[in-house]
């Protein structure tokens, strides 16, 4: 497996951490101050647009890093405890573990994600989940506590430094650092949260993706052009203590749309997610969206 950030989940990476550290970062540039990785050049942008595509393996660091490990880490004692409370959960402190951080995206995310978890658990008294490009699991967790009642079988698919962290502190979830491991059987709920566009061959992750979902598919926190052909970008997350950058696409909208539709997927609902990051270059900014599809073999849920 590579290490362009995900290219390695199923040729490709990520994963947000469920992450800025869980939402990856994506916060405005007026917002904290720039870390310059050692040897880049002074002023590097956090997002670039890369017109000569996606690059070759080493010209970025990737995800599957030391410093998204402890990061994460660094701010998942917080995180489980403010989910476990009854604080909203814009103020879930997944990055910097400042519970007085108010984030209303956040709060959005979590909170479309929560219709998506309640929807795929109806009449169920237990539910099947893939986390693709999970992090530590904090969507399994959110899963728990947004879902009382409900017993949550979480799995995670991530690349090995985080996969090993989320066994230690998520020890309820199971966590694979493989594509046959997690793809070895189907799921009641498949997501990929900020993590699909991380794959080099996005389109290969997405049936993949599809092929394990029984029925429900959601896709979000997915950048998201619409008077564009889809194109790459680089991230440098530095500010945000992941000490590393890596390629991602910035994917067209009915592209993204069409290919579900060829691979059996019924759209159910798209959701808004408040990210639009500022990239130099682009031909055209992107919007952060989610799309919650139903696979064929679940179309009478429709």
């Amino acid at each position: 497996m590579t290490q362009s950030r995900k290219r390695s989940l199923l040729g490709s990476p990520r994963a947000r951490a469920v992450v800025r550290q869980w939402l990856p970062p994506i916060v405005s540039d007026g917002i904290g101050r720039l870390r310059r990785r050692p040897g880049t050049q002074e002023g590097s942008p956090d997002w670039e647009y890369r017109p000569s595509g996606w690059p070759t393996d080493g010209e970025t660091r990737g995800w599957d890093v030391t410093s998204v490990r402890d990061s994460q880490l660094t701010a998942w004692p917080a995180f489980a405890r403010a989910v476990e409370g009854s604080s909203p959960l814009g103020n879930v402190p997944m990055t910097t573990g400042d519970a007085t951080y108010v984030d209303i995206g956040a709060h959005n995310t979590i909170m479309s994600f929560a219709y998506v978890a309640a929807l795929a658990s109806r009449h169920l008294d237990r539910i099947s989940m893939l986390d693709w490009g999970g992090g530590l699991g904090q969507y399994g967790l959110l899963a728990r506590s947004l879902l009382p009642g409900i017993e949550v079988e979480y799995h995670c698919r991530e690349l090995p430094t985080l996969a090993g962290a989320g066994r230690l502190v998520h020890p309820s979830g199971t966590f694979h650092d493989t594509d046959d491991g997690a793809l070895a059987r189907t799921y009641d709920l498949v997501m990929a949260s900020a993590s699909l566009h991380y794959a080099a061959d996005w389109r290969r992750t997405l049936a993949s993706l599809v092929s394990v979902s029984s029925p429900y598919l959601y896709v979000t926190r997915l950048p998201v052009v619409r008077t564009v052909p889809s194109y790459v970008v680089v991230q440098r997350p530095y500010r945000y203590g992941y000490d590393t950058e890596y390629p991602g696409w910035f994917v067209n909208r009915g592209e993204f749309l069409g290919v579900a539709a060829e691979l059996g997927l019924s759209l159910l609902r798209e959701f808004l997610i408040w990210e639009t990051p500022d990239v130099r270059g682009a031909p055209e900014q992107a919007q952060y969206r989610g799309y919650l599809f139903v696979t064929r073999r679940g179309t009478d849920l429709t």
